[in-house]
Formats: structure tokens, C-alpha cells, sequence
């Protein structure tokens, strides 16, 4: 859809309005979300919206606002987050929250995670009163807090307590990405379903004494020993069918001979039996199975006293339609030890849109007018985000931030020298702005 916009200027206001929003440390913990709410609020009064801030309490806030559409059509979302994770000064080029604009890029904390596309979506919601365009559906635009940690003051909060003003059919959010130059590809990867987070607190006790003096009921010990054998362990691999059509699609751009085996090997039976080789694959490999991975092992307080206790924390994730419990009994007998405590500190069930609805094929024709050589490859993402609670009100919801970001970008998330090319903020806001204006 063709519309008389001057592009570079609005990438040059999309850069300096992300750089302000950058200068705003929403680092969560604490979150401190309001001020940059706030600052949203007023750059869409000034536009003649109606934003409303949405507070959680005196410093965490949300923020909606609604474009009215012509028709009865089940509203669109867009939806970003606010918060952002730390970061430490004296690793960076630049000042984490300078939002500097250099080289080309804007940078700082959050500007990929997620404030950038929070970017791209305002202005594309600017974009259509600007541009006369009346979309066929309200288009929703949500800011939220607390996405970093879970969403109780944001996404989780706001759906459960004001759902009349978030309401909608369709959500696009962070969780999927394009990346240039992937397997010799440009690929565009949209989200389609998020596997879900169960993280276990394990601990061991036992006979606390002098290190000179070993005791056989040293937790430390045992914990090791249990470590040890989840270390070894290699979960079974489960193919989703789409999964299956995200590998064969992958084999089809792969040279010969490897376009020819890939139909081939891309089944159940046969990836089980390479299933420690795809460990080298990080990114295949946690979508073919559940994963384990050991984040924190605590104990002891001084070198020369053996402790009471140990405590260890799993990050386990689990693919859609996986059963939690089913799960705890599996790693009880990994285990393989009873006295061994196994308590979980928290879990999110594993979240699924339909891999080819119509909002699909939508966003697919959008990325592919804009980016005519990138090859269009629906995903399922190994963490979550909050997609996670709109799909359970029924909302079909997609994670894509619909530009080709470099690989380097891309490792700077949750990284050091954080940072979106100039590009890349044009061609998100192309794409978002064409996916209002025609969906």
C-alpha cells in the first residue's frame, strides 16, 4: 500500500524518540515504568489521541491507546514492553542510557528489547491519522511494565483488570525476528508459539562440619552427583508439525547434497538418534525438545566450613502441549536421589497461535512486498514473552520485529553496546504501517 511519507523524516523522528526513551532507565528490578508511560502519553496527545496511563501503583504503569477503524472487524494489537534488563556501564562503548545516535545506529539499553519496536509501532500508529488511512479494524497500541520479570505488574495485570481496553483478536509482539544473511539468507521469522518456562529450586542437606574433616553427608556432594547426571541427560526429541515444516523449509535453502537428505532426516525417529549431535545447533536444538539448564548453584558461607545445605535452580522449558508433572516425575528419576528436595518457583504453560491463520498470511505479504529476498520462516521460539497472556483469552498473537537486523544487533540484546540500525527502524515502521493500514 503506496501512501506519500516521507520516510528518512520519519525514521530521523523515529531515531531521536527512541534515544529520549532510552535516556529513561526503566531497568526491572524496580521497573519505574510511569516516567516513560508518560512520556508515550504526551507524545500521542500531542497528536490528538486519547492515551490512557494505566497505574499499577505510584512508580510502575501501563499504557493503551486506541485508533478507531471503520469497521467490526476484531482489533489489532501492537504490543511492546517498557521495562528493560540492567546493564554494566563500564562494558559499553557508550553510556547504557545516553541513547546515543552514531554510525548509524541508535543506541542503549533497550533498544531492540524492546523499546525500538515500541518505536516502530508508535510511529506506524502515528503514521495512519497522518496519512488519512482508516484501517478496517481499531488498531490497539499497549505499552506495558514488567515484561522482564513476568508480567505481574504489566501484561498480567492489565488483561486481568482491564480487558475491555486491550481486547482484541490479533496481537503483533516482540519474540520473532528478521536477520540478514542467516544460512546465506536474508530470513524473516515470525513467532508463532512460545515454549514454557518451569524454573526448579533443587536442594540437599546434610552434616554441616570443619573441611579439614570430610563427612560422607556433605550436601555439596550430592548435589554435584545429581548436577552431574541432569548434565548428562538429553532429553527425548519431539517434533511439532510445524517444527517439521520450519526444518524442511531451513533444508530447501541448503546447497546440495544437504537439500536432498533434508526431507529425509527431518522426522522424529531419526533426529532422536543424532539428538546429542543437534546439541551444537543452540537454537534448533531447544526448539526439538524440553530443555534443562543449570542457572545457580548456591552453598557455603566460608572456605574451611562444610555447609548444611546446597541449593541449585533449573531453567527447564517446555514445548506446547507438554505435561508439567509428567516432567517433574521425569527429572525425579534423573535425580535419582529422594532426599534431594525439588520445589518450583515458578511456571507459565507453553503458548500456541495457529501457525498459518490468516493474520499469518497477512504479515507474510506485507514482509515479503517489503523484503522481497528474504525467505518468510514462521518459528517457534524457545523463551516467552507476554503474547503468552493474550493467547489465553483467545487472541491469535504473532512475535515479529519485521526488519533485518545484523547478526551483531541481534547478539546485543541482554548484551553489551545494545543498538538499532537506522535501517532497520525504517523498515519495521514500513512494515508495521502497511500491516495496520491493509490487514
Amino acid at each position: 500500500m503506496e501512501h506519500e511519507i516521507n520516510w528518512k523524516q520519519i525514521t530521523e523522528e523515529a531515531a531521536s524518540t527512541l534515544s529520549s526513551y532510552i535516556k529513561i532507565n526503566t531497568t526491572n528490578p524496580p521497573g519505574n515504568e510511569r516516567e516513560a508511560a508518560e512520556f508515550l502519553a504526551g507524545i500521542l496527545r500531542r497528536e490528538s489521541f486519547e492515551p490512557e496511563v494505566l497505574r499499577f501503583n505510584d512508580r510502575r504503569s501501563n499504557l493503551v491507546c486506541r485508533f478507531k477503524g471503520s469497521g467490526s472487524d476484531k482489533p489489532l494489537l501492537l504490543l511492546s514492553h517498557m521495562d528493560v534488563v540492567g546493564a554494566v556501564a563500564s562494558d559499553w562503548e557508550v553510556a547504557p542510557f545516553s541513547g546515543a545516535i552514531k554510525g548509524g545506529y541508535v543506541w542503549g539499553r533497550g533498544a531492540i528489547d524492546c523499546k525500538g519496536p515500541g518505536v516502530m509501532e508508535l510511529m506506524a500508529f502515528l503514521m495512519l491519522k497522518r496519512a488519512g488511512v482508516t484501517p478496517k479494524r481499531d488498531i490497539l497500541l499497549l505499552a506495558n511494565a514488567d515484561e522482564e520479570a513476568g508480567g505481574g505488574a504489566g501484561a498480567a495485570w492489565v488483561v486481568e483488570n482491564h480487558w475491555d481496553k486491550v481486547a482484541a483478536g490479533f496481537v503483533l509482539n516482540e519474540g520473532g525476528v528478521g536477520i540478514s544473511g542467516t544460512y546465506g539468507h536474508d530470513l524473516m521469522m515470525p513467532c508463532f508459539g512460545e515454549k514454557g518456562p518451569l524454573w526448579i529450586q533443587l536442594k540437599a542437606r546434610g552434616e554441616s562440619g570443619h573441611g579439614s574433616m570430610p563427612t560422607p553427608d556433605n550436601p555439596n556432594n550430592r548435589m554435584a552427583a545429581a548436577l552431574a547426571r541432569i548434565a548428562r541427560y538429553d532429553t527425548r526429541i519431539k517434533l511439532m508439525p510445524e517444527v517439521r515444516d520450519v526444518l524442511l523449509t531451513i533444508g530447501k535453502t541448503m546447497k546440495f547434497p544437504a537439500s536432498l537428505i533434508a526431507p529425509l532426516v527431518v522426522n522424529g525417529p531419526v533426529l532422536n538418534v543424532f539428538r546429542k549431535r543437534l546439541n551444537r545447533s543452540r537454537k534448533i536444538n531447544a526448539i526439538l525438545r524440553n530443555t534443562i539448564s543449570i542457572t545457580n548453584i548456591r552453598a557455603g558461607f566460608k572456605e574451611n566450613v562444610i555447609p548444611s545445605e546446597c541449593d541449585a535452580v533449573l531453567d527447564c522449558r517446555l514445548l506446547p502441549g507438554e505435561d508439567k508433572d509428567g516432567f517433574l516425575e521425569e527429572l525425579k528419576g534423573v535425580i535419582a536421589d529422594p532426599d534431594i528436595e525439588m520445589k518450583v518457583m515458578q511456571y507459565h504453560s507453553p503458548s500456541l497461535s495457529p501457525a498459518s491463520d490468516g493474520f499469518m498470511q497477512a504479515l507474510r505479504k506485507v514482509v515479503s512486498r517489503n523484503n522481497p529476498d528474504a525467505v518468510f520462516l514462521p518459528m517457534l521460539a524457545p523463551g516467552y514473552t507476554d503474547s503468552r497472556f493474550f493467547r489465553e483469552k483467545g487472541a491469535i498473537a504473532y512475535g515479529l520485529v519485521p526488519c533485518l537486523f545484523a547478526q551483531e544487533e541481534i547478539d546485543s540484546m541482554h548484551g553489551t553496546n545494545e543498538r538499532i540500525s537506522m535501517r532497520c527502524l525504517e523498515d519495521g515502521i514500513r512494515n508495521i504501517f502497511d500491516m495496520c493500514a491493509g490487514f
